[in-house]
């Protein structure tokens, strides 16, 4: 379908964001499958009776079920738009996947039932009656079957207009009864020249698609309702949303909860350690709008301090090579360099004599900050010193006393 012809045959209703406006592309769908699957039934019904061929009755029931399918489709989008109430706060967009549910059961009921009367024809083979008639009814079944694909790739575009996956299901629906209506045109003329076989044969055919319809079905609105993982495509997007911000260094934990037409992220946004708690709201309520507008998704967002970041193996030799020429500390640990908006944080824990005062302290704080600035430029020292009280666990450079025990 081209894009004069989409244009043509596809209204222009609004926003398609907005509830309403997806309704009406729901409905536009849903009517014109019913309109084209219940003319196709009668069709394939009645030339079933008439040739007595059990793979096209089973193929209009199966097209009698995309009318079903296709009543589940208002019915959800109807119920969908409805606002959020007292008992149902983000909407009603799941009872679309329920009524989903319902269908795609009875769907797998019809396809065991035809599987049993298939099965009971391949025992008692019966011949195609009126097969005068076999090639007529074999080229008014395949052009059934475009009929089915042209239906198929209608619901396809409207789907991907409003990104909508029950209009998705509903297209493979179409599409699968189109794969159907081949099988049963090749069944019909092969019993027509000596072969009844394959008409039961292909009923079995359409039995095994309608199960498989139903099953798909029946796991795609499950995963909804039970909630699945965000995909990979839209997981990127958004993460590449928040990493476009100032200050937000990393993302992770994204999950998509799913209610229909109310969705909503929720994430981890990793910021620079180093901001007010003003700043970081600020920074989180810009990054829901941003979202909102070019995802449509709420958002929830949970804030937290970066991650120290996997400093070069050289850094780490560095620093305890400065700490180990000096005699006053007895041993370090927790050594990290954090990034802050500007400049460098380097934090470590000392352990120095219990009897240190607080003079000799600071000469070797402000010691160490004059090294440690030469190597990595204006950075913040933020050291925490211990006692030693031969907690010897903790200690990375060995003492005398250590060695002793």
């Amino acid at each position: 379908m081209s894009k004069s012809d989409k244009s043509r045959f596809i209204p222009e209703y609004g926003d398609v964001n907005n509830p309403d406006v997806r309704a009406k592309y729901g409905y536009l769908e849903a009517k014109v499958s019913i309109v084209g699957n219940t003319a196709l039934f009668i069709l394939k019904l009645f030339l079933g009776l008439y040739i007595n061929s059990i793979a096209l009755i089973a193929d209009a029931i199966h097209t009698l079920s995309d009318v079903g399918t296709s009543g589940v489709v208002i019915f959800g989008f109807r119920i969908a738009k409805k606002q959020p109430d007292k008992e149902h706060p983000l909407g009603h967009g799941r009872a679309e996947y329920i009524a989903t549910l319902i269908i795609a059961v009875l769907l797998i009921v019809v396809g065991i039932e035809f599987i049993r009367q298939s099965a009971e024809r391949i025992i008692d083979i019966q011949d195609i009656t009126n097969q005068e008639y076999a090639i007529i009814i074999f080229i008014i079944v395949l052009l059934s079957a475009v009929a089915k694909e042209l239906m198929a790739k209608y619901s396809f575009v409207l789907s991907k207009k409003i990104n909508s996956d029950s209009l998705k299901a509903d297209a493979w629906h179409h599409r699968s009864d189109a794969i159907a209506s081949v099988g049963v045109a090749i069944g019909i003329i092969g019993a027509r020249y000596g072969f009844p076989i394959l008409d039961p044969i292909f009923g079995l055919f359409v039995a095994i698609i309608i199960i498989y319809v139903g099953i798909t079905l029946i796991k795609t609105s499950s995963n909804f309702l039970i909630g699945a993982t965000i995909d990979d495509q839209t997981s990127e997007k958004i993460k590449k949303i928040a990493k476009s911000m100032d200050f937000i260094k990393d993302v992770h934990k994204v999950y998509l909860h799913d209610y229909g037409t109310t969705k909503i992220v929720t994430l981890h946004a990793e910021i620079n350690p180093d901001l007010s708690i003003d700043k970081a709201h600020e920074i989180a309520n810009k990054l829901e709008q941003k979202i909102q507008v070019e995802t449509n998704f709420s958002t929830v967002i949970h804030l937290e301090p970066a991650n120290v970041y996997n400093r070069p193996k050289k850094d780490d030799k560095f620093i305890e090579s400065i700490l180990s020429k000096k005699k006053e500390i007895k041993s370090f640990h927790n050594i990290r360099i954090i990034q802050s908006v500007e400049k460098e944080d380097i934090k470590m824990h000392l352990v120095v004599d219990k009897d240190m005062s607080v003079h000799d302290s600071h000469e070797l704080s402000h010691s160490l900050k004059s090294i440690l600035e030469k190597q990595y430029g204006p950075c913040e020292i933020d050291i925490h010193f211990e006692p030693c009280i031969n907690n010897c666990k903790i200690c990375t450079i060995s003492c005398p006393k250590k060695i002793k025990k």
